[in-house]
Order: structure tokens, then C-alpha cells, then sequence
């Protein structure tokens, strides 16, 4: 599961979902498959994102097919 880190200052410009330019504190997630945080310009983005990994890591388990009545 995806947590979120205390980061003071990002090298990032903008969100990792949508792209958009990040213009206050971004939201910063690390995750277990990726070495680099994840950086996202709103809680919406991030819920987003969360949705869709979820998804995916539900789908790698269990055996690479996505589950069709998941909404």
C-alpha cells in the first residue's frame, strides 16, 4: 500500500496523474514497486491514482487479468 511522505521541498513541477503545474505543497506518495516518489497536485489526483494501482496490484495477484464487475 502506497504511503505518503513528509517532503519540505519537491524537484517536481508537476502531478504525476494529470500533469497539471503543482502551484501549492504537493502531495508526495511512495509506493513498494516504484524507487521514485510518486508527486500529485491534489487529494483528487491522488484518490485517482490510488484507485488505479489498487486495481492493478488486485489484477497482478490474481494472475494478470482485471476483474470485470470492479467499479
Amino acid at each position: 500500500m502506497p504511503f505518503e511522505l513528509k517532503v519540505v521541498k519537491t524537484t517536481e513541477l508537476r502531478c504525476t496523474n494529470c500533469g497539471k503545474i503543482i502551484t501549492g505543497s504537493p502531495i508526495v506518495v511512495k509506493t513498494c514497486c516504484v524507487n521514485k516518489p510518486w508527486v500529485f497536485c491534489s487529494r483528487e489526483c491522488y484518490k485517482a491514482f490510488l484507485t488505479k494501482w489498487t486495481r492493478n496490484q488486485d489484477a497482478a495477484r490474481s494472475g494478470g487479468t482485471l476483474r470485470r464487475g470492479v467499479v
